[in-house]
């Protein structure tokens, strides 16, 4: 069954979103990234290349011909039927097949509208059972 993880409390969400792809690619894990947008997913891009002055995450779009060769893939639209081992969850939806992957990783901030967008989506996935972890990132 798929685990949804939530890190709460996260004051730089996408910096925090950059750590936590770090975390996943040194675990030699597969990792999807969904934005919601084309301008999302290349400034997203952008900050996994320039992380810090020797440090970078090596990515690539989904569908991209390295595709295979790379651990992390990012992708604007996510397709119905693709199964995956971890899903980063950046994006304003929930995914419609949540089962097709072994983790789902939620990042919330500590803005109201991020934390009314978390309550709903975690009482979602509760109502259908999923297992669910909460991390409090507040003193991290």
């Amino acid at each position: 069954m798929t685990r949804i993880d939530f890190y709460t409390n996260v004051a730089q969400p996408q910096d925090f979103a950059c750590r936590l792809s770090a975390t996943v690619f040194r675990k030699k894990e597969r990792l999807l990234v969904w934005l919601d947008d084309e301008r999302a997913l290349d400034t997203f891009s952008n900050r996994l290349w320039c992380m810090d002055d020797t440090a970078f995450i090596a990515h690539c779009r989904l569908g991209a011909a390295e595709a295979d060769e790379t651990l992390i893939w990012l992708t604007a639209s996510l397709p119905v039927d693709l199964q995956h081992p971890v899903l980063l969850n950046l994006g304003s939806k929930l995914p419609a097949n949540p089962d097709h992957f072994s983790r789902i990783l939620e990042i919330v901030g500590n803005d109201e509208h991020s934390l009314a967008v978390a309550r709903e989506r975690f009482r979602e996935y509760r109502s259908r059972g999923y297992d669910i972890q909460h991390h409090d990132m507040s003193q991290k």
